[in-house]
């Protein structure tokens, strides 16, 4: 006899402590560091939905995780700012709510996940035409095929958080699908963990990536340019600095340097 499986989608996926974190910390940072000026209201309607308490975790691991996602947002609104109607494509999120807060009326943003998160995410998606959810797996790149119809369309793609916790060999084949398949101008903004220390070359002024292996092993990606903190209009420049300078001072951190690529 054949079993069909199914899901009830009412019923939240298991998400990591982290991103349950991450929930909170957009969720109650107003009230927990208001010194941050971080609000966002839709992050405490998904903290109820979720049971997410601020009880469940430390001020200690609370506060830095707001402290990045306002200078994530901060970032992403400079590329809007640049380009207002363009479109951002966010890679494995999870129950990020950056969408609601980066909004401007204009731009567009996709949402790739897991079919599972997909399914959960769905009814409770933003209502607008402007917002998208896509399924894929991690391993899985054809969605850089459909960038195609997206030709000349400003495009910013996010892979933070756990996107950049899937390994120097899948990180190391989506650097080599961007760089073969993605159009020029096309932006891309990633963690580079203490695992995974993604930095620019420095060798005759160069900027572009290489990827430093734990093994000593070295791979370089010239269509790949790193943003220098210095390309960031200030006072945005100045924190990017500051936080990046933390994270590299603590290499043993769990928060991650943040790596701005532009394929060139």
């Amino acid at each position: 006899m054949k079993m069909k499986m199914t899901f009830n989608v009412d019923q939240a996926p298991s998400f990591a402590r982290r991103e349950l974190a991450g929930v909170a910390a957009c969720a109650y940072a107003s009230d927990a560091f208001p010194d941050l000026g971080f609000h966002d209201e839709e992050a405490r309607h998904l903290a109820r939905l979720l049971e997410v308490e601020r009880a469940g975790f430390t001020e200690q691991e609370l506060r830095p995780l707001a402290a990045r996602a306002r200078l994530v947002d901060d970032v992403v609104h400079d590329f809007f700012r640049r380009h207002p109607d363009g479109l951002a494509i966010g890679l494995f999120t999870g129950p990020c709510t950056r969408f609601s807060r980066i909004d401007n009326g204009l731009l567009h943003w996709i949402d790739i996940d897991v079919p599972r998160v997909v399914a959960w995410k769905r009814p409770r998606a933003p209502r607008t035409p402007r917002y998208a959810l896509a399924a894929a797996s991690p391993g899985c790149d054809h969605w850089i095929d459909q960038l195609s119809e997206a030709r000349g369309w400003p495009t910013l793609i996010l892979g933070l958080g756990l996107f950049s916790q899937l390994g120097p060999e899948r990180i190391s084949a989506f650097l080599t699908q961007a760089s073969l398949r993605l159009e020029r101008d096309v932006e891309l903004l990633l963690d580079a963990t203490p695992c995974l220390r993604l930095r620019p070359a420095t060798a005759r002024g160069a900027r572009h990536v290489e990827l430093h292996r734990d093994d000593g092993t070295v791979e370089t990606f010239p269509w790949l340019r790193v943003l220098h903190d210095d390309d960031y209009p200030e006072p945005l420049g100045a924190r990017v600095r500051a936080t990046n300078g933390l994270a590299r001072f603590l290499r043993k951190s769990r928060f991650p340097i943040l790596r701005h690529l532009r394929r060139v």
